[in-house]
């Protein structure tokens, strides 16, 4: 059986059709911007909104805004002729996530030794659950040396949409 797409979907309800509209004329400006700019400087840009002449354009970082800026008049005259009424182009800077791993996993934090103590305390005085054992699993990439003292891992699965650290 195939699924209908999301699309159609949406477009049958009355009150999300200036919503899917809406959607739709981002993505045709996005797909004209795209083809305008050089690949290189496209990958940079997204297209954030189009409302009363203006299009509201997203740069990864200034530089990118920066030659945006230079571009601007001829990408406003460019849409003007494929037949849509784009007044002024407005650039804000937004980097972008990265797109290998997220910015949590990319973070490394230390704990002092007060705060290791006061982490082992709540550990000892909390009853058997899915926290405690959360809190245990933090312990030992932290405080190695105490780890030995904790509770052995149980065969327990980690929470959906979770990773375990090994």
């Amino acid at each position: 059986m195939r699924l209908p797409k999301l699309g159609r979907i949406l477009s049958t309800d009355g009150e999300l059709q200036p919503l899917v509209a809406k959607a739709r004329d981002i993505a045709a400006l996005a797909g004209l911007v795209d083809g305008f700019l050089p690949a290189d400087l496209g990958r940079l840009v997204r297209v954030a909104n189009f409302r009363e002449g203006e299009l509201v354009l997203l740069a990864a970082n200034s530089s990118v805004a920066a030659k945006l800026k230079l571009l601007a008049p001829s990408l406003s005259r460019f849409l003007v002729e494929q037949r849509w009424q784009v007044n002024s182009v407005s650039l804000r800077v937004q980097p972008n996530t990265p797109k290998t791993a997220s910015a949590a996993t990319q973070k490394t934090a230390y704990f002092s030794t007060h705060t290791l103590n006061s982490l082992h305390a709540l550990h000892n005085g909390m009853a058997d659950s899915p926290a405690r054992d959360a809190l245990a699993g933090l312990l030992r990439r932290h405080d190695p040396k105490r780890a030995a003292a904790l509770p052995p891992r149980t065969g327990a699965k980690p929470p959906a949409g979770r990773k375990r650290r090994t």
